[in-house]
């Protein structure tokens, strides 16, 4: 029996909600909670724009999900690749607020 680790246990977790999320889910359904989630991440701050890249990367990441397995370790490979992505546009609202803090306290800005 093999040992259960973080990395396996994480595994486990992403294949099993990638395979809930794709199967449960009719199309209509995928494109509506799409449009409830970029009303959500524009209500956190993100623009239009960047909300619409949120919806293409998960898009990207339902697609990914579907295709037939090459490898064990691409679909958490995937779902962390996408989390960066994801993580680098929640960020985008806080660092405009810092730059626009920045500029009014007159501070030179990287």
């Amino acid at each position: 029996m093999s040992e259960t680790n973080r990395r396996s246990a994480i595994a486990t977790v992403l294949f099993a909600g990638a395979a809930i999320s794709t199967s449960n889910k009719t199309a209509n359904a995928q494109e509506e909670a799409l449009t409830k989630d970029q009303e959500f991440v524009t209500s956190a701050g993100l623009t239009k724009e960047e909300a619409d890249c949120w919806k293409k990367t998960a898009e990207a990441a339902g697609a990914f999900f579907k295709l037939p397995e090459l490898h064990q370790m691409d679909k958490q490979e995937v779902a962390s690749a996408i989390h960066i992505i994801q993580n680098k546009l929640l960020g985008r609202p806080t660092y405009r607020k810092y730059l626009e803090l920045a500029k009014a306290a007159g501070q030179k800005q990287d």
